[in-house]
């Protein structure tokens, strides 16, 4: 029996703006107040899951949380309607506007923490859902995200709350995890990549800390000869890889990392070989680019380590869907003209995804993977599954109400505010689950 790695996405929200709110940032924070294009950004989202879906890759979809969250205005002492509320924002709280209206919650790889059934003690796949206390604007999406899971997956996986204990506890999710095995229902290795610890970063806060790592690990059950800490370079942090999958990806037996990606890590590194080596014939493909190679600041620029991998039904080698700044630079593009050379990859597409790239996320930011047992997948709800005809229905929605630009005056607007509710809730309806 295989284990099947659905892919799950949240379509961009139609208040999608630049807010220069990601900590650690540097794409958010270079293109903090530019108008955005909402339309073009879920559009986009849509393109990236119809190729990965035209692949034979189960794909899931998401509608966008709705933003702005009227009852936490309500809780943070605002009163009134929409339309009053609005104004009292920009007025009072100017810095809090831009984090009701954020659609953050598209970078779903910050979702949860996943792990397979085979690997959990639980016996079944297991989701914490991430607390994302490090930011404001992300702390508001755990509860409903809590929700959207156990709509897709309450009937045979065990969802788990966000970690309590604030700031100590802070977790970003799947984007400091990754899962070494192949895809047989046999067990993995999960690595956990954390920021916090001696020596700490100077410029940014570290976003994962080893304790909800830890935490994480106690909750799934995972045994712990199987189960590995790392250590992100605070140098890389202050770089702005303010998450691991930025520097690092894998996938089976695979293990793509820059070189500047772990601090301290050689001991670690050669456990996880050995480990993963008694456990699994094919042996782990541990790849590390070095400086001379790839500049870390490409690395992070371009994204190349958070291009999106994924196996198709049809070749036993995986595609790597890159971000399109990848094909861009020269040094990253020969990196995977190579990688696909050697035969680690079967084809590499590019992928037009600016409008998140601006905001710090690529193609692997916008998915939570999902490994699966067959039987386990035909019990997710065909209704949030992609299909050509829920394609054309949420492009429709899309094309008719999402705005073509949105600035931050444009936050204030009550009409655009009430036009972007009616579009978020039109894709709710579309996304409702029927089976």
């Amino acid at each position: 029996m295989t284990l099947v790695e659905a892919q799950i996405d949240r379509i961009v929200g139609p208040t999608h703006h630049f807010g220069g709110l990601g900590v650690g940032n540097i794409a958010s924070q270079q293109h903090q107040g530019q108008t955005s294009n909402p339309r073009a950004a879920a559009l986009q989202g849509l393109d990236k899951m119809r190729t990965v879906a035209s692949l034979g890759v189960p794909q899931v979809i998401l509608p966008p949380q709705i933003r702005p969250p009227i009852d936490l205005l309500h809780d943070l002492g605002f009163t009134g309607s929409l339309t009053e509320i609005l104004p009292q924002v920009a007025n009072d709280a100017p810095e809090l506007l831009s984090a009701v209206m954020s659609s953050s919650a598209m970078w779903t790889a910050n979702a949860a923490t996943v792990t397979a059934s085979v690997d959990s003690a639980h016996g079944t796949p297991t989701m914490t859902v991430a607390n994302l206390s490090s930011s404001l604007h992300r702390a508001i999406e755990p509860q409903q995200t809590l929700c959207d899971l156990q709509r897709l997956f309450a009937s045979f996986a065990t969802i788990i709350a966000p970690l309590p204990g604030g700031a100590a506890m802070r977790d970003e999710g799947a984007a400091n995890h990754m899962r070494l095995g192949s895809d047989l229902e046999s067990p993995g290795i999960h690595i956990f990549v954390y920021g916090d610890q001696a020596p700490l970063p100077h410029r940014f806060w570290p976003r994962q800390t080893l304790a909800a790592c830890q935490a994480v690990a106690r909750q799934h059950g995972l045994p712990p000869e199987n189960t590995f800490f790392l250590k992100q370079h605070p140098e890389t942090i202050d770089a702005g890889a303010f998450h691991n999958d930025v520097v690092a990806a894998s996938h089976h037996n695979l293990f793509l990392h820059h070189a500047s990606a772990y601090y301290r890590a050689d001991d670690t590194l050669a456990q996880i070989q050995r480990r993963f080596d008694d456990l699994h014939a094919d042996g782990l493909r541990r790849i590390e680019i070095p400086e001379s190679e790839l500049s870390r600041t490409d690395a992070i620029s371009t994204y190349l380590f958070n291009s999106q991998i994924v196996s198709s039904s049809t070749d036993q080698r995986p595609t790597l869907l890159c971000p399109m700044q990848v094909a861009e630079n020269s040094c990253a593009a020969s990196i995977v003209q190579r990688w696909i050379d050697e035969g680690l990859f079967a084809d590499a597409k590019f992928l037009e995804l600016r409008q998140s790239m601006s905001g710090g996320g690529g193609p692997a930011c916008l998915r939570l993977r999902v490994p699966m047992k067959t039987r386990e997948l035909s019990d997710l709800k065909t209704s949030c599954q992609w299909s050509a005809s829920l394609d054309r229905a949420l492009r429709q929605v899309i094309q008719e109400d999402y705005p073509e630009s949105l600035d931050r005056d444009d936050l204030t607007n009550w009409q655009i505010a009430e036009k972007c509710l009616a579009a978020a809730r039109r894709i709710q309806d579309l996304l409702a689950p029927t089976r």
